[in-house]
């Protein structure tokens, strides 16, 4: 090998780091989009991503799948009909639901869900840890996706300018 083909293989080296390491975010942006990727790094605590759980009543996922929630902590929250949330009960458990209506205004909004004996059920606006963007499939690329875009978000967050 001659000088410029060892520069040569030094440089495309570079360049494939620089494009493995890119694919997690790549694939992850792909997934959420882009909007909610970038708002990740603004507003870090306002999102989590959780493996499935029979912990939380109601859920129907397939096996091996992630859940992208927007917590209630976020800037620009907003509930709207037909959301997907997670929530506490009256006895503290977690569940999932479907917002069917929504009635009142701030503090005083009442949220209507469908229980399981197919009646309508009334939560209110403090019971809401968040609701659903987006289900993620479980699979190791996405796995590895996920994990160090959680690290990013948390240790390499966008400062806001005040």
């Amino acid at each position: 090998m001659n000088i410029k083909t060892k520069k040569e293989l030094k440089q495309l080296s570079k360049i494939l780091i620089v494009i493995v390491a890119s694919l997690p975010f790549i694939t992850l942006t792909n997934i959420i989009g882009m909007e909610t990727f970038l708002d990740s790094f603004e507003n870090p605590e306002a999102y989590i991503c959780m493996k499935n759980s029979d912990d939380i009543q109601g859920l129907k996922t397939q096996d091996e799948q992630y859940i992208l929630i927007q917590k209630t902590t976020h800037p620009d929250f907003q509930i709207e009909k037909n959301d997907e949330i997670i929530y506490f009960n009256i006895d503290g458990e977690i569940k999932y639901n479907k917002i069917l209506d929504i009635t009142g205004a701030g503090l005083f909004k009442k949220y209507y869900i469908q229980n399981q004996n197919e009646q309508d059920d009334t939560i209110y606006e403090t019971q809401i840890v968040g609701k659903i963007i987006k289900n993620i499939d479980s699979n190791i690329w996405n796995e590895l996706s996920v994990k160090l875009w959680e690290i990013s978000i948390k240790y390499l967050n966008i400062q806001k300018a005040t």
